[in-house]
């Protein structure tokens, strides 16, 4: 089976800027990153802003190009500009469903406009496929919409009409970004319930971007936890959630919000995230991590098996595999 996306070591650095009489330093926003996603798969890429999420899906859509490493879509390595059947084969859905599709537009051409940049079909065949993607997306019946232009819609429904244009081309992989985080509640769990369906039916796999834990055991296969460019914690979406080995992952679960007024917020994250730069050399994470020994101040840890098909990035994670969050 061909696998929807590989990474391999993949690296995006980002050269500094001049302060007054020196220059800064390299900002590795993707440092070494490498995971394998075969279709019909999602992988959750969680972590807090500034982690390198973002910059990894733009890598992963071609917006971006790889300082080192590989990044292979359907068997088709990703170059300095990719072609259009690599371009065809990688779609995005954007953070913001209201800045990402163009008000100037109706429904039906801009879930067609991908097909017209690709030279697809003639204008029958090309309308066709955009109301059978309107119908996938849930926005039945698809002729309803068509004629509508993006102000006449809900956010949930803009959001529904970009994954549409996005599946439109039948890409191999999808690339969520931040998908829901500006959608109400309400409509959060349905949008989830549509990209989960559209992996399982579609033949496709998906990258899943979010800072949001809460959401990631009930749409995921995998998760894998980003800091400061690295994947940190990688392992079953509910395995990670439920036993997790990073102090880092261990300190986010505990911060997810326990809709019961009885239980009083936990005290972990803030032991564990105390704050601190960080080191040229060494765990990334030590300065802010209160089981940090000295060997951390002079090793970066690779990711290594801890438990079955899990795995961590720190020197102690064989002694907390047991513990809770």
């Amino acid at each position: 089976m061909t696998l929807a996306v590989e990474m391999r070591a993949a690296s995006k650095h980002f050269l500094p800027g001049r302060h007054l009489f020196r220059r800064g330093a390299v900002v590795r926003a993707v440092d070494r990153v490498s995971f394998a996603l075969p279709p019909g798969r999602v992988l959750g890429v969680a972590g807090e802003s500034g982690s390198g999420k973002s910059t990894l899906a733009n890598l992963l859509v071609g917006l971006e190009t790889p300082s080192h490493g590989d990044i292979t879509i359907a068997g088709h390595r990703m170059t300095r500009r990719p072609d259009a059947a690599l371009r065809r084969g990688v779609q995005m859905v954007f953070q913001d469903p209201f800045g990402s599709i163009d008000p100037r537009f109706t429904i039906g051409r801009t879930v067609e406009e991908p097909l017209l940049i690709h030279r697809l079909g003639d204008a029958a065949e090309r309308r066709r496929r955009a109301e059978e993607a309107l119908e996938q997306a849930e926005l039945r019946p698809a002729a309803a919409f068509r004629d509508l232009y993006p102000h006449e819609l809900s956010g949930g429904q803009r959001q529904r009409v970009a994954i549409a244009r996005a599946i439109v081309l039948r890409p191999k992989l999808l690339v969520a970004d931040e998908p829901v985080s500006m959608l109400d509640v309400s409509v959060r769990a349905g949008i989830l319930r549509l990209l989960r369906r559209l992996v399982d039916e579609g033949a496709m796999a998906m990258v899943f971007i979010t800072h949001d834990l809460s959401i990631v055991g009930s749409l995921c296969d995998e998760l894998a936890v980003m800091y400061r460019g690295r994947f940190v914690e990688v392992g079953p979406a509910l395995d990670v959630l439920r036993r997790p080995l990073h102090p880092y992952t261990r300190a986010l679960v505990a911060a997810v919000p326990v809709p019961d007024p009885a239980v009083t917020p936990a005290e972990l994250p803030a032991k564990l995230l105390a704050g601190g730069a960080p080191t040229a050399s060494g765990c990334r994470f030590a300065p802010r991590c209160s089981l940090a020994i000295a060997a951390c101040e002079t090793t970066d840890p690779e990711l290594s098996e801890i438990l079955p098909a899990h795995r961590a990035a720190c020197l102690r994670a064989g002694e907390t595999a047991g513990a809770r969050p």
